[in-house]
């Protein structure tokens, strides 16, 4: 237990504690969010309700997190007012926050390791 204890602090200090997420109309279908403050790191959503998703699930993958650390690791999630926004339009993302900086930041995750 000791040892996963380590090896879930080590990963979880390698998080940053707000992401900048920047959303953009896709050529192909659906969305291209690209995470502004970690350098080559980006997903593709079909819709908003995919988004929350995507966003950890590329983070977790750009810093090389394992399957079994994952569930133990923050969640990040855009400021309460954005995320009803986007949960309310959940097909689509609303045309007023393409090409806009939206600032994620962590949200605790209380789990037993």
């Amino acid at each position: 237990m000791v040892k996963k204890l380590e090896e879930l602090f080590k990963y979880q200090t390698q998080l940053p504690d707000k992401l900048e997420v920047q959303i953009t109309k896709s050529d192909d279908w659906g969305y291209a969010v690209k995470i502004l403050n970690l350098p080559g790191c980006f997903t593709q959503v079909k819709d908003a309700g995919e988004l929350f998703i995507m966003v950890n699930d590329a983070v977790y993958a750009y810093f090389d997190i394992p399957e079994g650390i994952i569930p133990l690791m923050p969640r990040y999630f855009p400021i309460e007012k954005i995320r009803k926004e986007l949960q309310k339009w959940e097909k689509s993302i609303p045309a007023d926050l393409l090409e806009k900086s939206i600032v994620f930041t962590q949200s605790a995750v209380i789990a037993n390791p």
